[in-house]
């Protein structure tokens, strides 16, 4: 009786020993795994579907006061509203962001700038991006990788871009990867723009094969997470390097692709200025 009582008492201290003592509650695993959802459908432009699980993971993490999570809600709707032209609403959610970083976290100002750049990136507004995307040493590293992506495009774009914000750029991108493997980040979109980013550099820079590089890196990593918006303009981008490397057959094939991603999402805006860029570019090799 005594050697069975002994048993017992040892299996349970075996089983209270395994016990893990938890790094955060399942609330927030579980909204955490939602928003990666909401982003996804964001991404691949179901402003309907995003909206909803937007509105709802706002309350979720205000139950528990992740005031990141809430920001990050409130970033995701008002982008919708942007991108729906919706002007008063991209205003009431902008500034309920302001509200809740006045009032409770007021390090994470950069919540802001972002919303400012993406409406001028909607605008087509490089001057300002290149003024406004200015690296601090305090801010979260996707933070900082985010503003050098969106300087370099725009600058990339303006030929004004220096050496050094290439180097920031794989640095920074290098870092985040590493981060990305050990899955202690969970926006890959944020990656694969910033290769794009690098891609495009190199093609306004006419070194084509190194263009081709990062062009390829990007779309494979689009593929990978569903990130089909992003893969789209990956071909957008490589039907551009092959028809100034002149290789017409490339250019159209790729063309063709991008064209058939655009019109399965309903992305207009996007599908008539690619049609526009590559007419243009191949009519101008044709000459």
């Amino acid at each position: 009786m005594f050697r069975k009582l002994l048993f017992i008492i040892l299996l349970i201290l075996a089983a209270c020993s395994t016990v893990k003592i938890p790094v955060e509650p399942q609330a927030k695993i579980d909204a955490d795994n939602h928003f990666r959802y909401a982003l996804q459908m964001e991404t691949n432009r179901d402003f309907s579907a995003a909206k909803e699980s937007y509105i709802f993971l706002f309350e979720s993490y205000r139950s528990f006061a992740d005031t990141k999570g809430m920001l990050d809600c409130l970033s995701g709707l008002a982008r919708i509203e942007l991108e729906n032209e919706n002007e008063k609403a991209y205003l009431q959610y902008k500034n309920q962001t302001a509200e809740i970083i006045q009032n409770i976290a007021p390090e994470l100002s950069y919540y802001l700038l972002l919303l400012e750049l993406y409406n001028y990136q909607l605008e087509n507004n490089y001057s300002a991006i290149s003024q406004m995307a200015i690296n601090k040493l305090d801010y979260p590293d996707e933070v900082n990788l985010k503003l050098a992506i969106d300087k370099l495009q725009a600058d990339s774009y303006l030929a004004i871009a220096e050496e050094k914000q290439v180097e920031e750029l794989i640095n920074l991108s290098k870092k985040i990867e590493k981060q990305q493997k050990k899955t202690k980040y969970n926006n890959p979109e944020l990656l694969s723009s910033a290769w794009y980013a690098l891609s495009y550099y190199y093609f306004r820079t006419a070194d084509y094969k190194t263009a081709n590089f990062y062009a390829d890196k990007a779309q494979d990593w689009n593929y990978r997470f569903g990130n089909f918006p992003g893969m789209a303009h990956c071909l957008w981008l490589k039907a551009q390097i092959s028809a100034a490397e002149n290789n017409i057959p490339a250019a159209k094939s790729y063309w063709k692709m991008a064209e058939g991603i655009f019109s399965s999402l309903q992305d207009n805006v996007s599908l008539e200025e690619l049609n526009h860029t590559m007419q243009k570019m191949l009519k101008e090799q044709n000459k």
